[in-house]
C-alpha cells in the first residue's frame, strides 16, 4: 500500500486574512494580536501577492537602530557587514505602511507542491508560514506549520486505525484457519 501524496490545496487555508499595501503598521499590529496567526500577506486589488509581513518584521518597530559599523578609506565608507544589512533595518524601522515594511521576495508554492517540499521550504528558510498562489501569482492559500503538523497528526492516527484493523482481521483469519483445521 503506498503512501498518499499529500499536496498544498488538500490542507491549506483557503480563507486567508490579507491586507492592502496602505494598511497602516498600526492596522498590522491589530490584526497580528486579534488573530491567531505569524503572517499577512499583502495583495492587490486583484488579489495578486505583492509581498508578506511577519510578527518579525513588526518587532523591528521596538529594536533601538544599530548605527553600522564602517571603516574610512580615502574617504570612501566600508561597512563592515555590507550597507545592505542595515538599510533593511532602517527601512522597517521608519515603515508606516504595509508596502514599506513587508517581504517582497515571498517564497511561495503551488496548490499542486507536495507537502514534503513545503515541509523542506519551511525548515531550510525558517518559514512559520508559506502562501500558496495560482499560476497568475493570485493569493489561493496560506500553509502554516500548524497545517502540516494536521496532516502529519491525523495520518498517524489513520495509520494507527489501519493497524489495529489488520491487527483483528489477522486474528480472526487465524481464528478461522484454526477452526477449520479442527473438523
Amino acid at each position: 500500500m503506498t503512501a498518499k501524496v499529500y499536496k498544498a490545496k488538500d490542507f491549506m487555508s483557503k480563507y486567508v486574512l490579507s491586507v492592502p499595501a496602505d494598511c497602516t503598521v498600526q492596522e498590522l499590529i491589530h490584526l497580528f494580536v486579534s488573530h491567531p496567526i505569524d503572517a499577512i500577506p499583502v495583495t492587490d486589488g486583484d488579489n495578486k501577492l505583492l509581498g508578506i509581513i511577519s510578527e518579525g518584521d513588526l518587532l523591528y518597530k521596538k529594536v533601538r537602530p544599530y548605527v553600522p559599523q564602517y571603516v574610512d578609506v580615502l574617504g570612501a565608507s566600508l561597512y563592515y557587514c555590507g550597507y545592505g544589512r542595515y538599510e533593511k533595518s532602517f527601512r522597517k524601522l521608519l515603515a508606516t505602511r504595509a508596502d514599506e515594511i513587508m517581504t517582497k521576495d515571498v517564497r511561495c508554492v503551488t496548490p499542486e507542491t507536495d507537502m514534503d517540499t513545503i515541509t523542506s521550504l519551511m525548515i531550510d528558510e525558517h518559514l512559520k508560514t508559506v502562501p500558496v498562489v495560482d499560476k497568475n501569482n493570485r493569493l489561493a492559500g496560506i500553509v502554516t506549520r500548524h497545517d502540516i503538523l494536521g496532516v502529519i497528526a491525523a495520518t498517524d492516527a489513520r495509520d494507527l486505525i489501519d493497524g489495529v484493523g489488520e491487527s483483528v482481521k489477522n486474528a480472526m483469519d487465524s481464528k478461522e484457519n484454526k477452526e477449520n483445521k479442527e473438523k
